[in-house]
């Protein structure tokens, strides 16, 4: 049996839930005066333009991905939020590359700074054993009434069969129908080729990663108070939301996970830290219907 079909099995048979779960109400700030900042020192809203918000969305996200390295392994030195990010890391090469945390933190507060509704999301596996995961950006483009995702590792978004952009929900359904989805053309990783292998592999790690989904609840300049990372909040009143499977533990999924990568690599200095912080979380659920809104 195929890899694909094992996550695309998990996304059948374990359906996100659709009614409400704990009181949930995702915020979106869109006049937090460092944009004034951001905008002053990069040229976003020139880049966005003065199209529809989709491809202002669009244009922004081609922006952030041709000008900035993807590194999976950036070591996090600076304080996380889309100026330092884009000083760090903005046509400097692979050197001083970055992470997908870092380009969906970097994507989604200039769509907020541009005043489109926007936020980043960890994209979430099933599996404790397994060492990876991903985070991408999703925008809300009224004209279509919905959230989009774009991800800025892969200058990508995905589309159906009749070439509409797909959100989060959507490419789960639709991956765990085995339903055929398709990357925008001019999808691209750093420098490297694009092929019908890299999108055949790529849409096998998005199944992979769908299984469920954590996210701040208030989307923002990333503060030393906002979410900066799973599940790890300097302040307990601003919350970080999971939607997932009925029955998922995510909080026993995210302890294993660190004890496994313990396992793996041996102890790191980091790891008494996200032990003690995935202990002490108390998790949030939302439903479906919640992400939709």
């Amino acid at each position: 049996m195929s890899l694909f079909n094992v996550y695309t099995g998990l996304l059948k048979v374990f359906p996100l839930p659709v009614m409400k779960k704990d009181d949930v109400n995702f915020l979106y700030d869109l006049e937090h005066p460092q944009y004034t900042v951001l905008k002053s020192r990069y040229p976003i809203v020139d880049v966005a333009g003065g199209g529809d918000d989709f491809s202002k969305a669009v244009n922004l996200l081609h922006w952030v991905s041709s000008n900035i390295y993807h590194v999976g392994n950036y070591a996090g030195s600076v304080h996380p939020n889309a100026i330092n990010y884009l000083d760090y890391s903005f046509g400097k090469g692979e050197k001083l590359g970055i992470n997908c945390v870092a380009l969906s933190t970097i994507l989604a507060e200039c769509l907020l700074a541009v005043g489109i509704k926007a936020r980043k999301v960890f994209i979430m596996p099933c599996s404790p054993y397994d060492g990876d995961n991903h985070v991408v950006a999703e925008v809300f483009i009224k004209d279509m009434g919905k959230w989009v995702m774009l991800d800025p590792t892969y200058n990508a978004w995905f589309k159906d069969e009749n070439g509409n952009a797909l959100g989060l929900l959507e490419l789960r359904s639709l991956l765990a129908d085995q339903s055929s989805v398709y990357f925008n053309s001019d999808a691209k990783y750093n420098d490297e080729n694009w092929t019908e292998e890299t999108s055949s592999m790529l849409i096998e790690y998005f199944a992979k990663n769908l299984f469920y989904f954590q996210l701040p609840e208030m989307s923002s300049h990333n503060e030393e108070n906002i979410a900066t990372s799973n599940n790890v909040l300097s302040n307990p009143d601003l919350r970080f939301i999971s939607l997932c499977p009925d029955g998922f533990d995510p909080k026993t999924a995210r302890v294993s996970n660190v004890m496994y990568r313990k396992k793996l690599y041996g102890e790191q200095p980091w790891m008494a830290e996200a032990l003690k912080a995935e202990m002490d979380t108390k998790y949030v659920f939302c439903s479906a219907d919640d992400f939709k809104k």
